[in-house]
């Protein structure tokens, strides 16, 4: 496994005009290689995947409705003209947030939107037509041209399912060669380890959050503790985990450096980075 920061892989574009770059014009005149998937950091969980001509968006979030976000926002909703897909993994506003699916949903009239069924009204709602709204069956794989996926259920804390789909998804990507697995919000439940496993991912995002007593009584819902997600990400063989839903609120946050302890501690072969928004992230998968 080889994954390369930015200043080690910027085919096309030296390190000077990276600096002068906007997120939007990184995204875009990047040249992703064979094989490789670039990945570029939006906060919370949120991502972009570029590989192979495909932009992917991961539960973008980009607009500020409470005020208190810690991370700003790098690129705004109506600029993101080139979404080929936009995946949602569960209705929570920091995940499926409504300013900005409008927006995307406006400016790339290109774009799917991937989605549980209990967000199919509020894609209606953001302008999103019926036609490019796909809620996947559990375990159903998908072609998106050269972008293949299949979703898994995510628990946070239970499946809430709707016409027997579960309301919160994880979904299993594969694009240009690399295997990629984005928890969106779990815990762990029963198989969840099997369903990792038998996708056997390059790449894991998983949730370090957490969850305790006090959140709980505020209506916070938790997620995967930051020793759940490392011993989850080493008990299914991935190659390279990503922590992810630690650094957009400060009142539902967790250290990332507890993550990479944990690791250092019990087991020390497991690759990791930490993803920071705004940040282009390259991943080249090893002899292929």
């Amino acid at each position: 496994m080889a994954a390369l920061p930015t200043a080690a892989i910027a085919w096309q574009i030296s390190q000077a005009e990276v600096m002068g770059m906007t997120l939007k014009e990184r995204i875009e005149r990047l040249q992703v290689p064979r094989n490789a998937v670039a990945i570029f950091g939006l906060g919370q969980v949120g991502v972009v995947l570029k590989a192979d001509g495909v932009i992917a968006y991961i539960d973008p979030f980009l607009s500020d409705p409470t005020g208190h976000r810690a991370v700003p926002i790098l690129i705004q909703p109506e600029e993101v003209t080139h979404a080929d897909v936009v995946f949602i993994t569960h209705i929570h506003i920091d995940h499926l947030d409504p300013t900005t699916v409008r927006g995307i949903a406006k400016a790339s009239p290109q774009a799917k939107f991937v989605a549980p069924l209990n967000c199919h009204q509020t894609l209606l709602d953001c302008g999103v037509t019926e036609d490019r709204i796909i809620h996947p069956p559990v375990d159903q794989p998908v072609d998106l041209g050269i972008l293949h996926f299949y979703a898994i259920p995510s628990a946070h804390y239970g499946f809430d399912e709707v016409d027997g789909q579960p309301s919160y998804l994880g979904y299993c990507i594969t694009l240009n060669g690399v295997r990629i697995y984005h928890a969106g919000d779990t815990i762990l439940y029963d198989g969840l380890e099997e369903r990792v496993r038998t996708f056997a991912p390059d790449i894991a995002f998983l949730p370090i959050n957490g969850r305790d007593y006090y959140r709980e009584k505020r209506d916070i819902v938790g997620n995967l503790t930051f020793w759940e997600a490392a011993q989850l990400a080493v008990n299914v063989g991935v190659k390279l985990v990503i922590p992810t839903h630690w650094d957009m609120f400060p009142h539902n946050s967790e250290n990332f450096a507890r993550f990479a302890d944990w690791l250092y501690h019990h087991a020390r072969d497991q690759h990791f980075h930490v993803l920071h928004a705004g940040e282009l992230f390259v991943f080249v998968k090893e002899g292929e």
